[in-house]
């Protein structure tokens, strides 16, 4: 997740993935006039611009879809199910695939698969460091965070979060000192030193397949790399990290908690339905609620919305806040509320400014 946003010229365009259409759904950002859609493959979730490209995680195939500024579409293959996030690094594409326990390193001018990379199973969220040396994937079924380099195109070992955790959100704090990663069936979120894992155990160290099938990617598991954790709310799934503070939504119980860096509790924001997400536009920090027909800030102030909100992209001083279970998209400035409203195809996941 990301604070920055530019307004941009006039004429940008809000790519939208529509899961249940298979379908990338486009709209002016100025006025929300619908431009078409684009199919793009089997249940389309996350998207990633690059090169004036639009890059759509396909999760229901082996391969990510490329839709051109002209329209045109093209697929880059991975090799194994359920691409679902992407992270840029070295120039390359590494997308997270849930059902193939792999990164796939994808050229995004040529679209060639270039390197698979095998990952704890179910990677989820990847987050890059600040000087771009190393890749964090968070795996949903073994409880770690793996540790990549991609310049190398390998794994070079795991942060152990913990016995039966789930790692959702990973991401790395703007100092670059401190790594962190929210355990979803624990309701903890976890810090940890992103240098912790840098060496790599030799060529027949144990690790998990590469992508010929072999076994010989270096590095074990190990919690050496932890730093603390700390408890949040029911059914957490991703944070915000700052400079100073570290936010973690707990959907179950409707709270947001706010640390410092160290995981030191700052503060517990209660009163939301189903927080996801934080955005800090005009000094204040909103929260997008996926079961409120708003957003609210951590101090109070309300702006209405059409409908929940699942997922947000900041552009400046507002947002294009996808209603998932309602198959639209809406442009909200947080000072004047709903600038468009626009229907999409069937749920909408998240979207890209291009």
């Amino acid at each position: 997740m990301s604070e920055s946003g530019s307004d941009g010229p006039p004429d940008r365009i809000v790519a939208v993935p529509c899961e249940g259409d298979d379908a990338l759904a486009l709209f002016a950002l100025a006025d929300g006039a619908p431009l078409g859609e684009v199919p793009v493959g089997s249940h389309p979730v996350h998207a990633t611009t690059r090169g004036g490209r639009t890059f759509v995680a396909t999760m229901g195939e082996r391969a990510v879809t490329a839709v051109d500024a002209d329209g045109a579409v093209s697929r880059g293959e991975t090799g194994v199910l359920g691409p679902s996030h992407f992270a840029t690094a070295n120039g390359e594409l590494f997308v997270s695939c849930t059902a193939g326990d792999a990164l796939a390193v994808v050229d995004p001018e040529s679209l060639t698969l270039v390197a698979r990379i095998g990952v704890g199973a179910e990677p989820h969220e990847v987050a890059v460091s600040q000087d771009g040396d190393r890749l964090y994937a968070g795996s949903r079924r073994e409880g770690v965070v793996d540790v990549v380099d991609p310049a190398a195109r390998e794994r070079l070992g795991a942060v152990d979060v913990g016995p039966d955790a789930r790692v959702q959100g990973v991401a790395v704090g703007p100092e670059g000192d401190r790594g962190y990663a929210v355990d979803q069936a624990g309701a903890r979120v976890v810090a940890f030193d992103p240098e912790g894992v840098d060496a790599p155990g030799g060529a027949d160290a144990p690790g998990r397949p590469d992508a010929a099938g072999g076994a010989d990617e270096p590095g074990d598991a190990s919690d050496a790399s932890v730093l603390g954790e700390a408890a949040v709310g029911a059914d957490p799934y991703d944070l915000v990290v700052t400079a100073d503070r570290v936010f973690v939504p707990g959907r179950g119980d409707g709270v947001v908690h706010e640390f410092d860096r160290d995981l030191g509790l700052a503060a517990v924001h209660e009163g939301f339905d189903r927080p996801v997400d934080l955005f800090r536009i005009g000094g204040e920090r909103w929260v997008l609620d996926a079961a409120a027909d708003g957003l609210r800030s951590l101090s109070g102030a309300i702006v209405d919305t059409p409908a929940p909100g699942l997922a947000a992209t900041r552009v400046g001083d507002r947002l294009v806040v996808s209603h998932y279970d309602d198959d639209r998209v809406s442009l909200v400035d947080v000072s004047r509320g709903p600038i468009w409203t626009a229907e999409t195809g069937a749920y909408p996941f998240g979207s890209v400014v291009v």
